[in-house]
């Protein structure tokens, strides 16, 4: 998580305005950290978004309520967005339009430079092998970009090469709580039965496997 930290200390400049995608679950939690103890060093504004999806998941509301202390304690701007209803079309792809389009309202609101999110190194994986599984286009293959220039702002993925035990790891240490959302252990996922079954096999052969993703993906775009 170190080299996170660095690469964090590098890009983001004194006075940055920067929207963090906070779920309250363990990705989110190291990434707001690490952030968080920059803010100490530098003269950022943090925006932490939070986004209750509202689908009657148990622990949803007590989910916004520590990202909104956790916020209050270290003198973060909290901005809250609680889906009210779902048309119909697929949830996740909904989910995420709804979740971006709030996003990008930050940033215009804020004048943000960049948009954190904390998907990282098994999130790659399980994306390319999915779209291997499915069929997808030269870029789909590539799974998602660590940087996305989107013209006034970033969208940057710093945990991108660090694995989900490393993050936990680093929360245990830090004593840092975090939430769990039980749906990713159930099999009627496509995207849990990778985590749960296909990942744990590929790091039995090779421990840094998600540095060999990374290196296919950064190929990939090249090449596309």
């Amino acid at each position: 998580m170190d080299k996170v930290y660095h690469y964090l200390n590098e890009i983001i400049k004194p006075n940055d305005s920067l929207v963090v995608a906070v779920s309250g679950g363990p990705d989110s939690m190291a990434l707001i950290d690490i952030i968080t103890k920059l803010k100490k060093e530098k003269n950022i504004n943090i925006i932490c978004a939070h986004v209750n999806h509202n689908t009657g998941r148990i622990g949803q509301k007590e989910e916004e309520e520590y990202v909104k202390k956790y916020c209050e304690e270290h003198n973060i701007i909290f901005e809250l967005l609680k889906i009210k209803e779902y048309k119909g079309k697929n949830f996740e792809e909904e989910a995420r339009e709804k979740r971006y389009e709030f996003f990008n309202s930050l940033i215009n609101k804020y004048k943000a430079n960049y948009l954190f999110t904390a998907h990282h190194a098994d999130d790659l994986m399980e994306t390319i092998l999915m779209r291997i599984v499915r069929g997808s286009t030269l870029r789909g293959y590539s799974g998602f970009s660590k940087v996305v220039n989107k013209g006034n702002y970033k969208i940057v993925r710093p945990l991108i090469e660090i694995t989900k035990d490393e993050i936990v790891k680093y929360l245990e240490k830090n004593k840092i709580k975090y939430f769990i959302d039980n749906t990713n252990l159930e099999d009627t996922h496509t995207r849990n039965r990778y985590r749960k079954y296909i990942l744990p096999r590929l790091k039995q052969e090779d421990k840094n496997v998600h540095l060999k993703f990374y290196k296919f993906s950064n190929m990939i775009i090249e090449y596309d």
